[in-house]
């Protein structure tokens, strides 16, 4: 292949997970929006259905970026080859790889969690001001 075309197979490769990373943050959203609006008023078989659909969903397009990256550090290195380049990307690919994984567990986590916390709020205590009072009561 040419300079040229290995160089387009990597822009629309970049472009494929860019592409990806905004499908992910639209799956994000809307389970967060459900969460948020409908959470509570769920059947125990909805939230599942929906718990199980969302991590699916994630899991596919998590892989699928994973290897969208790896195809992206092949053609970027055979670019550099080609161009007689002793400056090879620095960025191990393994490292980017934890961090961008990394950064969408902890999301998909978060995510999670939130639904627990909206389906299973704390009872909130009433804030009791009377022994407060009675010290400062004494005091005076």
């Amino acid at each position: 292949m040419t300079e040229h075309e290995i160089a387009d197979l990597l822009n629309g490769t970049n472009s494929n997970i860019i592409a990806a990373q905004a499908v992910f943050l639209t799956i994000l959203s809307a389970y967060l929006v459900v969460a948020y609006s409908v959470g509570r008023s769920l059947a125990a078989y909805q939230v599942g259905f929906i718990n199980f659909a969302f991590i699916l969903m994630i899991f596919v397009g998590f892989n699928t970026q994973l290897a969208q990256l790896a195809v992206a550090y092949a053609y970027a290195d055979e670019l550099a080859i080609l161009r007689d380049s002793m400056e090879r990307i620095r960025t191990e690919d393994q490292a980017v790889r934890i961090v961008f994984s990394g950064m969408k567990l902890v999301l998909v986590i978060g995510a999670l969690m939130f639904m627990w916390q909206v389906r299973h709020p704390k009872k909130e205590r009433p804030i009791e001001f009377a022994p407060i009072f009675e010290t400062v009561t004494k005091s005076v």
